[in-house]
């Protein structure tokens, strides 16, 4: 399996005493409570999206190979990648995506049968809903917290309410949570979700963790740390460029 940055900083993490790694494993489990409410508590490892490995498909091997269908380029990098049992956060990090964009590549080779459709339901609607396939109402009815008939009504609710009063619309998910579908939390936790897979988040791979040692040259490690920051923050800058440039082509 080919390496990402993010096992680089995992490497450097399991290098460090079993008390450093508590007192960070703590850290970050009350970072991510604080900021994703439940995200620690209700899922199990098999329903997390970002560490889940996807299946391709003998079609999807196929068309790695021929390119018969003429997808979109990041499309056959999705499939390298899953061929090469990548996790979605590897496949993200490695190709310097958005897990939004990943989750779009991954909802169209789905649809297209190149990567097998995930047996576990949360998993699934998490690749439509953050690959903008489907909308909250949709992802919510996946995960079987309502029924088509539910959902219905609250969307004929929803329409109702927001042509008889257009200065105070309600949003369908006010709606879940005054029907009881769903909790408040669990609103806040698939909003926040959205939202964050809109972020990049770029590591180097060319990190090198600092050797198991009693005598660590802290200075110089902080040196590379800043090395890596200013080329960190350098990429991201080439990157905005070209993302400029492309969206710029695009409405011309």
């Amino acid at each position: 399996m080919t390496k990402s940055g993010l096992d680089n900083i995992m490497n450097l993490i399991y290098g460090a005493p079993l008390w450093v790694q508590e007192v960070i494993y703590m850290d970050i489990k009350n970072h991510v409570e604080e900021n994703l409410p439940g995200a620690t508590t209700v899922y199990t490892e098999e329903e997390i999206y970002p560490i889940y490995v996807p299946e391709i498909t003998f079609k999807g091997k196929k068309e790695l190979e021929t390119h018969d269908h003429a997808f979109e380029f990041n499309v056959y990098k999705l499939l390298e990648e899953i061929n090469k049992g990548q996790r979605i956060a590897d496949i993200t990090l490695n190709n310097f995506w958005s897990l939004e964009q990943t989750s779009a590549y991954l909802a169209l080779c789905v649809k297209n049968e190149l990567v097998k459709t995930p047996s576990n339901p949360i998993i699934s609607a998490s690749i439509f809903y953050l690959g903008n396939e489907i909308r909250l109402g949709e992802y919510v009815k996946r995960l079987d917290k309502i029924d088509i008939q539910g959902l219905d009504d609250i969307l004929r609710k929803q329409k109702l309410h927001n042509e008889e009063n257009p200065d105070d619309k309600v949003k369908i998910g006010e709606l879940l949570i005054n029907m009881g579908y769903v909790a408040n939390k669990d609103i806040d936790k698939i909003l926040n979700m959205k939202q964050e897979a809109k972020r990049r988040f770029i590591v180097s791979n060319d990190f090198k963790p600092a050797a198991q040692s009693e005598n660590v040259n802290y200075t110089e490690l902080q040196q590379k740390i800043q090395k890596l920051t200013t080329e960190n923050n350098l990429l991201k800058d080439k990157l905005r460029a070209i993302f400029n440039i492309q969206n710029k082509k695009k409405t011309e």
